[in-house]
């Protein structure tokens, strides 16, 4: 009797943590990991995609073709999350719209940013009255009007806001038109304004070598990109071996891959 009540004891037991490793491997199974993406930052993201079905998780990539809609689905539950915006880009979201997204850490990379033109070879060669295009968006906007600053084509008042505005341009000593328009679209520009300013890698999906450009910005590498999720999902299993995954050296040599030096990768770990 004794004999039989441990024998059932144990099939019990055997049961029970077999019941508990199968519900853990369905839940796994069965969820479908929505990651975002634009066109610019597609490859990576399926290749993150690709490592993460190894993993035994089920993954699909959304195309996105505005440059909020990543953010914003992934704010509603429409997707899981995605990696496009830098992380001042998502802090601004997050105020503008009552939300709460984190970029998880290390971060993987950050946009060049820099000035090109199809028709002048320098800055000092543009026209008075010049066109240029810059991104609308505040913390992209900024860092154009600095650059713009740094170039000697204007000059600015001291910040009043959170971010410089073309509002706060003192002066504009060639008479200098900005265009403002949404990021995704300043590189398709380029042969109808006299420069724009955008990403190396917009830029390059345009055709044109990202290390032509007439003016740098200097502060793009304190603008970091990385896998950005609803603060409710920080401690999803799949968040850690995605950044397992990103963070090994096989990926970060597909990354070089595939941007071919218009993204920078910061190092392994960052803070």
């Amino acid at each position: 009797m004794f004999r039989l009540l441990c024998v059932s004891l144990t099939l019990i037991a055997m049961l029970s943590v077999t019941g508990c490793t199968q519900q853990a491997s369905a839940t796994k199974e069965d969820k479908v990991i929505k990651l975002g993406t634009m066109s610019t930052i597609e490859p990576y993201t399926t290749a993150l995609k690709d490592e993460l079905i190894k993993k035994g998780y089920q993954v699909e990539v959304v195309m996105f073709d505005a440059n909020n809609m990543p953010a914003t689905a992934t704010s509603d539950g429409s997707i899981d999350g995605f990696i496009h915006n830098h992380i001042h880009w998502i802090d601004t979201f997050n105020k503008e719209n009552n939300t709460d997204l984190v970029m998880v850490k290390p971060y993987i990379f950050y946009y060049p940013m820099a000035m090109y033109s199809a028709k002048y070879k320098s800055v000092a060669d543009l026209p008075d009255e010049a066109t240029i295009v810059i991104p609308n968006d505040p913390s992209n906007m900024e860092c154009s009007l600095i650059m713009l600053e740094e170039s000697g084509l204007i000059t600015l008042n001291p910040k009043t806001g959170e971010f410089y505005s073309t509002l706060d341009i003192a002066e504009n000593p060639k008479s200098i038109q900005l265009l403002p328009a949404e990021i995704t679209t300043t590189a398709r520009s380029i042969n109808d304004a006299d420069a724009v300013v955008t990403s190396a890698t917009r830029i390059r999906a345009v055709g044109i070598d990202p290390k032509s450009y007439i003016a740098e910005d200097k502060t793009s590498k304190d603008c970091p990109v990385g896998l950005t999720i609803d603060s409710k999902s920080v401690d999803e299993p799949w968040i850690k071996d995605a950044m397992t995954i990103i963070t090994s050296d096989e990926m970060r040599a597909k990354f070089e891959e595939i941007f071919a030096g218009s993204l920078t990768q910061y190092p392994k770990t960052n803070e």
